[in-house]
């Protein structure tokens, strides 16, 4: 601020004079002194701003004060060198953490409980380098193992704040004729790992290796040599490996997402309508708006170094989507990855929990 230049201007009378006197006498410098009617002009210096109000005051002069390159509201000095860096670091250092972690799900119950599962079990602490945070796959994969009732969890994630959505399975509620006329039987072959019974007897124990077409819960009670038809109603989950083959362009074509918008239009004739009747229009008739986005389309070449980083966060959604609702998947690996002149092809082993549970009709004389 000190290589500031101001300009100084009053009217010329004969305190004016004595003011250029008391400058003079004590050494500090003016320029470009000019005389207009009865207003006198000069530039000085601003570190002498503060003897200029002393003498001012002496003589009960009235100084109109102006810098003389107003427009420039960024001085060429360190203050304000210091201040746009700090501008530019502290917003780019705050937006590498997340600052929130917010539930939104069907009940305030079950928000609270999701709360209580991510701070307890999965120790998040508030704030956490966006590096050291789970990835969208780990956090669903965590959670849905835990919920059960889940069928996928959206996870938004803008700016430092991180939004899941849990969606709820649909319930399906058989017919009480059918339950008492079944039992469950594995559909696949796999190790047991947890239960959720409503009827039945169940014939098999957590960590147990069944195959398929075991029967996992029984609809029919022996006591006594007596036969009791209770029918079978639940759910049996199971470990089991799944491994699938993908074939993937080499070159593959996309839409990139530049940038968001909207477009903002004022109907200036109902407004001034509405100014000359004095009358408030409803503020969608004044102005509208449209949203807008811009694309460019962008041309990727895949190649087998891209195949763990990029392709398999994609297999993964597309697996867990096409698998029976509260079904997840506990671990993956790429068996083999190999490439021809236009597509890389590889298999992928999944290691899937499911509820292998399915009914079977109760057949005479069981």
């Amino acid at each position: 601020m000190n290589r500031n230049v101001i300009i100084i201007s009053t009217k010329h009378n004969a305190a004016t004079s004595q003011l250029l006197q008391q400058l003079k006498a004590q050494r500090i410098p003016i320029r470009k002194l000019t005389f207009q009617k009865e207003q006198l002009t000069f530039e000085m210096d601003y570190h002498h701003l503060r003897a200029l109000r002393r003498i001012r005051k002496r003589y009960q002069l009235k100084l109109k004060i102006r810098y003389k390159a107003p427009h420039k509201i960024l001085q060429r000095n360190g203050v304000t060198l210091v201040g746009v860096l700090l501008l530019v670091i502290i917003p780019f250092v705050l937006a590498q953490f997340i600052w929130q972690v917010q539930t939104e799900a069907e009940t305030i119950e079950l928000e609270d409980t999701m709360d209580n599962y991510l701070k307890n079990e999965m120790e998040l602490e508030l704030p956490v380098y966006k590096g050291k945070f789970y990835s969208d796959n780990e956090l669903r994969q965590q959670l849905m193992e835990q919920f059960r009732q889940f069928s996928w969890v959206h996870i938004m994630k803008q700016g430092g704040k991180v939004t899941i959505s849990p969606q709820l399975a649909p319930k399906e509620t058989p017919k009480m004729d059918q339950i008492l006329n079944q039992h469950l039987i594995a559909s696949n072959s796999g190790v047991i790992t947890h239960f959720d019974i409503e009827r039945g007897i169940r014939k098999v124990v957590p960590n147990m290796t069944v195959y398929k077409g075991d029967t996992l819960v029984s609809g029919v009670l022996m006591r006594d040599d007596e036969v009791f038809v209770v029918g079978a109603q639940g759910e049996v989950f199971a470990d089991y490996w799944l491994e699938t083959t993908f074939s993937i362009p080499k070159t593959i074509h996309m839409q990139v997402l530049d940038e968001v918008g909207w477009h903002v239009q004022v109907n200036w004739k109902q407004l001034g309508k509405s100014v000359e009747q004095l009358s408030i229009q409803p503020l969608k008739e004044l102005i509208t708006r449209e949203p807008y986005r811009v694309f460019h389309e962008q041309t990727e070449t895949i190649s087998e170094q891209d195949i763990e980083k990029v392709i398999l966060p994609l297999l993964h959604e597309k697996m867990i989507r096409s698998l029976p609702l509260k079904s997840t998947i506990k671990s993956e690996k790429l068996l083999h990855v190999y490439a021809d002149d236009d597509t890389v092809k590889g298999k992928v082993l999944y290691l899937v929990n499911e509820n292998i549970a399915t009914p079977h009709p109760i057949h005479q004389g069981e």
